[in-house]
């Protein structure tokens, strides 16, 4: 039961911003060294090496503060430092200066989520920031819009009493995504709306898309697949991919099915692929044009990736992912384990040539190199306090690496060699 909450955020709590790169998925409008929601810049844990080292040796500390309870990652843009936290008695989204990590602002979502069954207080998912844009989904099903300068609200929709939505056991998990001047929210439920779109700026409804409707935890990912530019979301009993203009369906597959949810967001790889992560094993599809539509094509299934806290990192026609304590290295084409190394419980993002990862109960943060030949640690560094569970993945900017447990969150700078 621990594990579903855990997975929810990174979640599970995807955002993103609402330019697009090359191959379509989200990008920052320019802003290189910046990490605007879950799973950074592109959507797929990959951070980008703007002023950092190409061979990391170790980490400077530059500011750490105290914080509590929550699974936001921290978010990171040229206006500040954003998380979402618990604090004396609510969950909030909270701004902080990058410089000293000093609170700037706080902006309340409601009471605090109060963890059960090994699970964590405070919020689950992740805010994103486009432009002086932030948006937020906070665990009892507001949906918020905020200026991201002063914390000043500028719209908000109650998930549940305006759209029925129905909270999962542990609340609202799924993040916004920004597209444009849209933003997409997954709701769940059998009188909810299911996947929605709000005009960002006044927060209207633009359309909805109600084809899986089982509630879940994954957030809706976007990019271009087979030509086609679009949005998959996973839901329990359903996985799909609709048209960003109106929501309307362009493949499907069965979800997971009773008693099983998708862990992670759906995640977008090379060659026209989408990985589909549950709790018990990694499904990975083809999508290819079939007539004037698309058809979506199982081309393997593996335990030997699982629900994690974090992404599954593509390079060089390898996957690399947690499987319980075990870091994995998979062939991407056939999902046959290349290695796998005993590293317990953790998260990882990719940094070029390398991995990024931090040990939940440990912290320390590992560099480790992205090479299917074994596993090479390239160093480790002692950057949180060890036994505070860090329930989310770093979060890296320029040179700069952000890390976070459920007391404490710390700004470090990359030194290279």
């Amino acid at each position: 039961m621990r594990k579903l909450l855990c997975a929810c955020l990174l979640v599970w709590a995807t955002a993103s911003t609402g330019a697009q790169n090359g191959n379509g998925s989200p990008s920052t409008n320019g802003a290189a060294a910046a990490w605007p929601g879950v799973w950074g810049p592109s959507r797929n844990g990959a951070a980008t090496l703007t002023g950092a080292p190409a061979r990391p040796a170790g980490f400077k500390e530059l500011w750490r503060q105290k914080t509590q309870g929550g699974y936001s990652e921290v978010v990171v843009t040229p206006r500040g430092v954003f998380t979402a936290e618990a604090g004396n008695g609510s969950d909030a989204v909270v701004a902080r200066d990058a410089t000293a990590g000093r609170e700037r602002w706080r902006f309340t979502l409601g009471p605090t989520y109060r963890g059960h069954d090994g699970s964590h207080d405070g919020p689950i998912a992740t805010p994103a920031v486009d432009d002086n844009d932030l948006f937020a989904v906070g665990p009892h099903g507001l949906l918020v819009a905020l200026d991201a300068d002063t914390g000043k609200e500028r719209w908000r929709h109650d998930l549940v009493s305006e759209f029925g939505a129905s909270a999962m056991i542990y609340g609202f998990g799924s993040s916004p995504l920004v597209d444009g001047d849209q933003v997409i929210v997954q709701t769940g439920g059998e009188k909810s709306r299911g996947l929605m779109a709000f005009n960002r700026r006044d927060g209207s409804v633009r359309w909805n898309a109600a084809h899986g409707l089982r509630g879940g935890y994954s957030s809706p990912a976007i990019g271009m697949l087979a030509g086609t530019r679009q949005i998959i979301a996973a839901a329990g009993d359903l996985v799909y991919a609709v048209s960003p203009a109106d929501g309307r369906l362009l493949w499907s597959v069965t979800g997971p099915g009773d008693g099983e949810q998708v862990a992670n967001p759906p995640q977008i790889l090379s060659g026209d692929r989408v990985l589909i992560t549950f709790w018990g094993e990694a499904v990975l599809l083809q999508i290819a044009p079939q007539g004037k539509g698309l058809t979506a094509t199982e081309r393997w299934r593996s335990p030997r990736l699982r629900g994690a806290y974090s992404p599954t990192i593509e390079r060089d026609g390898n996957l690399y992912g947690f499987n319980g304590p075990f870091l994995n290295c998979v062939d991407l084409a056939t999902g046959d384990v290349r290695w796998r190394h005993r590293t317990y419980e953790g998260a990882l993002i990719g940094l070029g040539d390398h991995l990024l990862v931090l040990g939940r109960m440990s912290g320390r943060l590992h560099v480790v190199e992205a090479s299917a030949a074994g596993y090479k640690e390239v160093t480790s560094t002692a950057v949180l306090t060890p036994g505070a569970a860090a329930l989310t993945g770093p979060s890296a900017a320029g040179s700069r690496v952000f890390v976070r447990n459920s007391e404490e969150i710390v700004a470090l700078s990359m030194e290279g060699r």
